[in-house]
């Protein structure tokens, strides 16, 4: 009698223990895989914390971050409130920015490989400044003619 009551006992206690692996596994199964691309709030968070940022460079560099930012599907993306602060900027014209902004939107808008599709994307901005922004990294000859050292502009 003791012997049986054992043995259902047992058995109660690996279904029980069954059944909490299974659940368990459900739950794990159920999060979020990290395959979806995030938005990336460091624009808006740079905004938000700088809200006189009225000056033209700095609006020129914000989108170009942006546009940038679109060419990463992972967490890793340009930083914005970095590379677009005050300090950072000192100094820069509209023309430079623009080289930049030429540079990055002439990658984005691909004829051949937009790097913006999910197919072309980056896992992170480091790949992405050394594989389709690698041009926007070094001297640049914008489409008018003029050569802008762009290196250290895009920061990640």
């Amino acid at each position: 009698m003791k012997m049986n009551q054992n043995k259902k006992t047992l058995k109660s206690s690996l279904l029980g223990i069954s059944l909490a692996l299974l659940l368990a596994t459900s739950f794990v199964g159920c999060t979020e895989s990290g395959a979806k691309k995030e938005d990336d709030p460091s624009i808006l968070l740079y905004l938000a914390n700088n809200p006189n940022s009225a000056n033209e460079v700095q609006r020129i560099c914000l989108g170009t971050y942006a546009a940038a930012n679109s060419c990463v599907g992972g967490t890793e993306f340009f930083n914005p409130g970095v590379g677009c602060s005050l300090i950072k900027l000192g100094g820069k014209t509209t023309d430079e920015l623009n080289a930049l902004k030429e540079c990055v939107l002439k990658k984005v808008n691909d004829a051949v490989q937009p790097c913006n599709l999910p197919q072309f994307t980056y896992a992170l901005a480091q790949q992405a400044l050394a594989g389709a922004f690698a041009a926007c990294n070094t001297s640049y000859t914008t489409a008018a003619g003029t050569t802008v050292d762009l290196k250290g502009y895009l920061v990640y």
